[in-house]
């Protein structure tokens, strides 16, 4: 769950959109809340593609395929307009956790957990063949784990059972690892039910072990394996592996049909105590917050558990965490895939990252509770000594004490914002530790950062989200006063560049935090890795698309021995690569890397080894011409460096090693 940007929709349709859930090439995933309380996911194509026919003609295509399925477990449609200018279809909203971000969180599931998973996969596929559909692409993040059981999600290319392998492009749809032989070879059979069985047998192995059927590598070493190796089943569970093996057998007429599988497995539930206790009392948490009265009192009876670190997502939603308040947040995860925020000018790590995510990259979940309650309006104040004015209370950054009003404002403020007594700053709290939402409230060093500067120039600061690359734009319109986003000082930045394009007349960058790189190992080091050259020949896990990975590319061809890369989509993966031993080590931003050190399981699991590498400094964005604000802000932080209350700042989110002697301006490269 992510808070909407100011160009996000208010409203789709009968629904108020409170959230978004995900999104991905396809177009966008919202929280929508119906006139009568209920909740909802919506569904959304991106303008561009709602001019493609074609496409209309496949977004009404799928919105039928999920319309004729119905049953406990799979998501029912609620309502859909394919014929809006922007096409769009709403599904029931549960809450759930994807099968692939808890196992990510807590490891392979219990054995008759994943009988009863797979006899709820069987109910829910039986219904999707029994209108003449084949899913095509069912995978652990298309399967969601709620309190009654799972429910199987995103029919977004589900095709008739007379349809071709292929597209018109030659093109084989879904996901390497899950995907049937017959979905992968042009010359193969067509794509039938079986297709769907394969799959499911690949869902029971990761399930039951935390891998895939063949293991994690690259997309075509994934398909190679598929069509030519044997699925690795050995450490699934006897009988578990058995059904397993059925299912993953290379020719379909030889996998057992729906009707046999339902036999063996037998019939779903009882659902009422199904999950590990953590996770049951974090989806009953989440149903009493969405206030949704289709869910409340679904969740198993008693007080919930110990929240878990495991994910909280919706229908169509992309895997996500749940942060806790500080100053012990869990560490951050890896949900869908950000645009580059922070991403180095080319040199700084080597060659210039790919197109996509890199360094800045969406690692905080936001609270559901607190989107749910601001309605969508993320505007968010933090009162600067620590309370709202006449309270005495708790800040929001969770510090207590102050005078419970705000000081005079400095003389040194434009009198404009002086006269309102209010800074406003504009961010893309998408980055944990740096900023994110917890309980509604952003947390985070940025955010208690410019708490801090509030306190020292007299005045409250109000955050206000808007998406990265929009946030010199914003500053450009008057929106914002000054942007803290963890935003990397570059002279294209200063020259007001935000992804190739200029914008206003350009900023200057008040330098306050030192990022670079970081290695990772395991707690205690056992491999004796001092220094990122340590890493020749040995294997090194590093997320797809980061800068880390372009860094190690360039690397390897000064390395004796050229290291091993293993590649992975979300941080959760890099990280638990390392901890079950895969890798020895992995390389990431130092702030991820750092705090993640720090709070994964107590901190005992990972330490950071060999200093930072190529480190830059993050700045806080001010207008060109906004030259009073600039002194005032940089004097501010330099009164917080000199009596310490920065460095507190850094400590309580594990960044000292990230601290700068004085303030800067412009200080980048």
């Amino acid at each position: 769950m992510r808070p909407l940007a100011k160009d996000d929709p208010r409203r789709i349709g009968p629904f108020r959109i409170i959230g978004l859930l995900g999104g991905g090439g396809m177009g966008r995933v919202y929280l929508g809340r119906a006139g009568d309380g209920r909740t909802v996911a919506v569904k959304t194509a991106r303008s561009e593609l709602a001019d493609d026919p074609g496409f209309r003609k496949r977004f009404a295509r799928e919105v039928a395929a999920a319309g004729r399925v119905g049953g406990p477990f799979v998501a029912p449609v609620v309502d859909a307009a394919p014929q809006d200018d922007v096409p769009w279809m709403a599904t029931e909203y549960v809450p759930g956790v994807p099968l692939s971000s808890a196992v990510h969180d807590l490891g392979p599931l219990a054995e008759r957990t994943v009988w009863l998973l797979a006899a709820g996969l069987l109910q829910a596929l039986s219904a999707v063949h029994a209108h003449g559909l084949v899913h095509r692409d069912l995978k652990p993040s298309n399967i969601l784990l709620t309190a009654t059981g799972p429910r199987v999600i995103d029919f977004g290319i589900a095709h008739s059972a007379a349809d071709t392998a292929l597209t018109a492009t030659g093109t084989a749809l879904g996901t390497p690892g899950f995907m049937a032989p017959e979905q992968l070879v042009m010359t193969g059979p067509d794509i039938t039910g079986a297709a769907d069985v394969f799959a499911l047998g690949g869902v029971i192995v990761y399930a039951a072990t935390g891998d895939g059927p063949y293991g994690n590598a690259e997309p075509q070493v994934l398909m190679y394996r598929t069509v030519h190796e044997q699925p690795q089943v050995g450490q699934v569970p006897r009988k578990l592996g058995e059904l397993a093996a059925s299912c993953l057998e290379k020719d379909p007429a030889r996998r057992p049909a729906l009707p046999e599988l339902v036999a063996r497995v037998g019939a779903p539930g009882p659902y009422d105590d199904w999950l590990p206790a953590s996770l049951a009392g974090q989806l009953h948490r989440l149903s009493a917050q969405l206030g949704d009265p289709r869910t409340l009192g679904t969740s198993p009876s008693g007080p919930p558990a110990a929240q878990p670190t495991g994910a909280t997502a919706g229908i169509g939603a992309l895997p996500t965490r749940t942060m806790a308040e500080p100053p012990k947040p869990p560490p951050p995860a890896a949900p869908p895939q950000d645009s580059s925020r922070t991403g180095p000018t080319p040199g700084t790590y080597g060659p210039p990252a790919p197109p996509g995510p890199s360094r800045r990259r969406v690692l905080a979940a936001l609270s559901l509770a607190g989107v749910a309650a601001g309605g969508g309006a993320l505007a968010w104040t933090l009162w600067p000594e620590g309370g709202k004015p006449g309270t005495g209370g708790v800040g929001a950054t969770g510090a207590t004490g102050g005078t419970g009003g705000a000081a005079k404002p400095s003389g040194r403020l434009p009198q404009a914002i002086a006269d309102k007594g209010i800074l406003t700053v504009g961010s893309d709290i998408t980055y944990a530790p740096m900023e994110f939402l917890s309980d509604g409230k952003p947390a985070g060093l940025d955010v208690d950062l410019a708490n801090a500067l509030g306190r020292e120039l007299g005045v409250r600061c109000t955050f206000q989200n808007a998406t990265f690359d929009s946030l010199f734009a914003g500053l450009d319109q008057g929106r914002f006063d000054l942007v803290i986003s963890a935003m990397v000082d570059t002279k294209d930045r200063e020259g007001g560049q935000a992804s190739g394009t200029k914008t206003g007349g350009g900023v200057d960058l008040i330098d306050y935090f030192q990022a670079g790189l970081s290695l990772v190992v395991r707690k205690g080091n056992p491999d004796r890795l001092g220094k990122l050259e340590d890493v020749s020949g040995k294997p090194v896990a590093v997320q797809r698309g980061s800068a880390a990975e372009g860094y190690l590319d360039e690397l390897s061809r000064r390395l004796p021995a050229k290291p091993t890369l293993r590649k992975f989509d979300s941080t959760a993966e890099v990280y638990d690569d390392v901890a079950q031993r895969r890798s020895l080590a992995c390389l990431d931003d130092f702030p991820v890397a750092a705090y993640t050190a720090a709070t994964q399981a107590g901190g005992g699991t990972f330490q950071l080894v060999g200093g930072q590498i190529d480190s830059v400094p993050y700045g806080i964005a001010v207008a060109k011409a906004d030259t009073a604000l600039r002194d005032a802000v940089r004097e501010a932080l330099d009164g917080l460096i000199r009596t310490g209350a920065y460095a507190k700042i850094l400590q309580r989110w594990y960044l000292q090693d990230g601290a700068v002697e004085r303030a800067v301006v412009n200080g980048g490269r």
